[in-house]
């Protein structure tokens, strides 16, 4: 028999989020990310962008994605370990 804890040690929060940020060229200027909050004993942030609506407005410049997704990540990133970032509850 083996016996498992019912509390998890490791929990994911997913929470879905906006930020207003210029690129070069490219028209659109609010994009749309996904927080990954983990906690297991410390809390940490990941972020997942919306891939889709990327390709969608740098369709002209492929070359270019990683670099300006990797940006954004960064910037979301900075802002929450600053506390810049507006905790909003979802409506239901």
């Amino acid at each position: 028999m083996i016996n498992i804890s019912n509390k998890p040690s490791k929990q994911v929060e997913h929470f879905q989020g906006t930020i207003t940020m210029s690129f070069p060229g490219v028209k659109n200027k609010d994009w749309n990310f996904t927080v990954l909050r983990t906690t297991n004993g410390i809390t940490t942030f990941d972020v997942e962008i919306d891939e889709k609506q990327f390709n969608e407005h740098f369709s002209e410049y492929k070359d270019s994605i990683a670099f300006c997704v990797e940006t954004l990540k960064e910037t979301v990133k900075a802002n929450l370990a600053k506390e810049q970032a507006t905790w909003k509850p979802t409506e239901k």
